[in-house]
C-alpha cells in the first residue's frame, strides 16, 4: 500500500503522538509498504494555529525520517496576510475560519508525486490539517482515516462548541483509531459508526542497552527518586510537581525529583530560579535514549499529572520498567486506579500524598508496577498495534 500520513508536527518533533505514529509508520515501510509523511514543522511548538499559520516555518522542504520521506509544506508571505483576518474565527466560527485555510494546505498536499491508497491524519493542534488531509483523499478517491487524539477538554461544553466543525470531521471519515474503550464510545456518541472505529494499544519506547549506577552518579539521584517524564508545559503539571516536592521532603528528604522534557517559553526559567540540587532538569532527549529508561529504572514512582493526554504512552513505558505510576483523573488513560497506579486532581497537596505513600510502601508500589507490566505484555505489543492498522488499512482498501 501507498500511505499518505499527514500531521502538523512531524518526527523528529517530540511528543508522544508523533512518536507513536512514526513508529508506526517506520514499521509499516519495514513491512514493504511505502509511507510518505507531510507536516509543517519538526521542533517544538504549543500554538498550534498561528505556528502553522502566520508564525510558521519559512519555505516548503523535504527531509528523510528513517524509511520515510516526510514533505513540509509552509504559506506563503502573501498566504499569511490573507490568513491573518481568517484567524479570529477559528474557534468561534470554525466553519468560516477554517475552509479557506485548509483548501490552501491541500493543494499544497497534492503537489506530493504519490497517489496514495489511504490517507491517514494525526490530528495535533488545530483541525485545519486534518481538513485539509480530507480533502487530499476524496481528491484521489481513496478512504480517509484520522486518530483525533481525543482529550477531556473536547468534553467540556466549551470544547464541544470549538470542536463542532471538527467532530463533523470525524463523521464523515472512513476510518477512526482511538486509544482506549472510553474514547471509542465517546466517538460513538459524537456519532461515529462503530464498524469505523479501530481501538489499538500503545507501545513503549525505550533503548535496549542503559546504565542506571552512571545516571545516578552523574545527576547525584539521592536515595529515592520520582520522574517526571514529559513536555514542560503547564497542563503536564510539572509545576503541581514541582510545589509538591517539598511537601515530600517532610518526610522524606533523601527524594530527588527528575524532570525529563523539552522546555517551552518561560519553563526554563521556572528551574533556573530553584536552589535545590534535589530538583533535577534534564532537557530534551530522543526517544531511544538511554537515560530516559536508567531515568525509568532509577524511579521509585513515575508521575504525570496531566490535565489531558491523548495517549499517554509514558505510562506505558514506565510500566515496562515496573513502576507505578500517578496520572490525574482524566477518562482517556487505560490507567486501573489502586492496581496498576493511582489516579488523583492536579493538586499538589494530594499529589504528595500519594508519592508519599508510594516511597512508605515498597511493596504495594512493587505489586504495582508488576501489574502495569504485564499489561505491557499482554496488551501493547509494537507488532501486534502494527498489524492492527495494517488490516485496518487493507480492509478500508481491498472492502475485505
Amino acid at each position: 500500500m501507498n500511505i499518505f500520513q499527514t500531521s502538523t508536527a512531524f518526527f523528529p518533533s517530540m511528543g508522544g503522538a508523533q512518536l507513536h505514529w512514526y513508529t508506526i509508520g517506520k514499521m509499516l515501510a519495514e513491512r514493504g509498504h511505502v509511507v510518505t509523511g507531510c507536516g509543517q514543522w519538526k521542533d517544538h511548538r504549543n500554538r498550534y494555529l498561528i505556528d502553522s499559520t502566520l508564525k510558521a516555518p519559512w519555505g516548503d522542504d523535504v527531509y528523510e525520517a528513517g524509511p520515510i520521506t516526510v514533505h513540509r509544506y509552509q504559506p506563503g508571505a502573501l498566504a499569511r496576510a490573507w490568513m491573518a483576518p481568517l484567524l479570529p474565527f477559528c474557534l468561534p466560527l470554525p466553519e468560516i475560519g477554517y475552509p479557506l485555510i485548509s483548501c490552501y494546505f491541500a493543494r499544497k498536499m497534492m503537489k506530493t508525486k504519490v497517489k496514495p491508497d489511504v490517507v491517514m491524519n494525526i490530528r495535533i493542534g488545530r483541525e485545519h490539517f486534518s481538513w485539509a488531509s480530507y480533502q487530499v483523499a476524496k481528491k484521489h478517491g481513496v478512504p480517509f482515516v484520522i486518530c483525533p487524539n481525543y482529550s477531556p477538554r473536547m468534553q467540556s461544553k466549551f470544547g464541544q462548541v470549538v470542536m463542532r466543525n471538527f467532530f463533523r470531521l470525524l463523521r464523515a471519515a472512513d476510518g477512526v483509531v482511538v486509544f482506549t474503550p472510553a474514547e471509542r464510545d465517546e466517538m460513538i456518541r459524537l456519532g461515529v459508526r462503530p464498524e469505523n472505529i479501530l481501538l489499538i494499544g500503545v507501545g513503549p519506547l525505550l533503548a535496549e542497552e542503559w546504565d542506571t549506577v552512571a545516571f545516578r552518579k552523574e545527576y547525584g539521584i539521592k536515595e529515592k527518586m520520582v520522574l517526571f517524564l514529559g513536555q514542560k508545559l503547564e497542563y503536564k503539571g510539572f509545576d503541581t510537581l514541582i510545589e509538591a516536592a517539598p511537601k515530600v521532603w517532610e518526610k522524606h528528604p533523601e527524594t530527588s525529583f527528575v524532570f525529563i522534557g523539552p522546555h517551552y517559553p518561560g519553563t526554563k526559567e521556572v528551574f533556573e530560579k530553584i536552589n535545590d540540587p534535589r530538583i533535577v532538569d534534564i532537557p530534551r532527549i530522543d526517544a531511544f535514549d538511554p537515560i530516559k529508561v536508567a531515568a525509568l529504572d532509577a524511579a521509585n514512582v513515575f508521575a504525570l499529572p496531566s490535565r489531558q493526554e491523548g495517549i499517554g504512552g509514558v505510562y506505558i513505558e514506565a510500566w515496562a520498567l515496573k513502576k507505578p505510576v500517578i496520572s490525574c483523573k482524566i477518562p482517556f488513560l487505560t490507567i486501573r486506579d489502586g492496581i496498576d497506579g493511582v489516579m488523583v486532581e492536579q493538586d499538589a497537596s494530594l499529589l504528595a500524598e500519594k508519592l508519599t505513600w508510594f516511597l512508605e510502601h515498597p511493596e504495594e508500589a512493587e505489586k504495582m508496577g508488576q501489574a502495569g507490566f504485564e499489561r505491557v505484555q499482554n496488551e501493547y505489543s509494537w507488532e501486534v498495534i502494527v498489524s492492527q492498522v495494517e488490516e485496518f488499512f487493507k480492509k478500508l482498501t481491498t472492502g475485505k
